[in-house]
């Protein structure tokens, strides 16, 4: 229709309309490029606003407080592509973690402190597992001024005086269940105990004199300083520390828990104490 149309039109002005079907044709033109442009900076725009990433979620077990925004740090300033990305963290025990997610928490990343707590989720399918981040020590932290110094005294204060203060973590949080394997495989009943929620908690118990001792992970005594005194325990059970990534994870989230697999990771964590799956020599 439209081809007729002009057709018919061209008959009708003769040879003395040519002038303003030209100019005619020049407006259309020039409305023609205008639009595309301005369809062509929408799709800028859309395009610029679909590459402003989302933080990356972390959800990571209490443990993980002093070297996760180290990790974070080094990710951002070494990983290709990854100097714009931002972190929000979630630290806690890994029991509560797992219930912040069963209860609707969506994590593009979950570090807990060991196997057991990812077993309770409810939608482990919604996660990815990336592999083993690192391991953790059971230790005893015993306050700065105290005279134990290793754990052969210890027990020795717990026999020989009943009332010996300790703090451990509760049975359901990766350090609790931890130091419930070392008790039984040593036979040993705590007669006065204070559980907490997680061995950060444990660990600002024994900084603070609350208590005689408490068990926590190495890295965390590490990261106490002069405030406490680590002492070793035999045959002390390790935590392994899975990292899942979710299936809806962005790129940025999924390169994360990778790259945590990685050597500059790996440096890192045995820094502040972790054992990982390649030790330095």
């Amino acid at each position: 229709m439209k081809r007729r149309n002009r057709s018919l039109a061209r008959r009708s002005i003769g040879l003395a309309g040519l002038p303003n079907v030209t100019a005619a044709l020049a407006t259309t033109a020039l409305i023609s490029t205008a639009l595309a442009g301005c369809a062509s900076g929408t799709g800028a725009a859309s395009s610029s606003s679909n590459s402003e990433s989302e933080p990356v979620s972390v959800f990571a077990a209490a443990s993980l407080t002093d070297v996760l925004p180290q990790l974070e740090d080094a990710f951002t300033r070494s990983h290709p592509g990854a100097e714009s990305v931002e972190f929000t963290e979630n630290l806690a025990g890994s029991q509560t973690l797992v219930q912040h997610i069963n209860e609707g928490a969506q994590p593009d990343v979950l570090i807990t402190a060991d196997a057991a707590s990812i077993q309770a989720l409810d939608t482990p399918d919604a996660f990815v597992n990336q592999g083993i981040l690192a391991t953790n020590e059971l230790v005893l932290a015993v306050p700065s001024d105290s005279d134990v110094t290793t754990s052969g005294e210890f027990l020795q204060l717990l026999s020989a005086n009943p009332d010996t203060r300790v703090a451990t973590c509760a049975p359901s949080v990766p350090c609790g269940r931890a130091t419930e394997t070392f008790l039984e495989a040593q036979n040993l009943n705590l007669a006065t105990v204070s559980e907490e929620a997680d061995v950060r908690s444990v660990l600002s118990k024994v900084i603070a004199g609350e208590v005689d001792g408490g068990f926590v992970y190495a890295t965390d005594a590490q990261s106490a300083g002069d405030s406490v005194k680590s002492v070793q325990l035999p045959d002390a059970p390790s935590n392994k520390y899975p990292i899942l990534t979710s299936t809806d994870a962005a790129t940025e989230a999924q390169d994360f828990g990778a790259w945590l697999r990685g050597e500059q990771a790996q440096e890192i964590l045995l820094d502040a104490g972790f054992e990982t799956t390649s030790q330095r020599p």
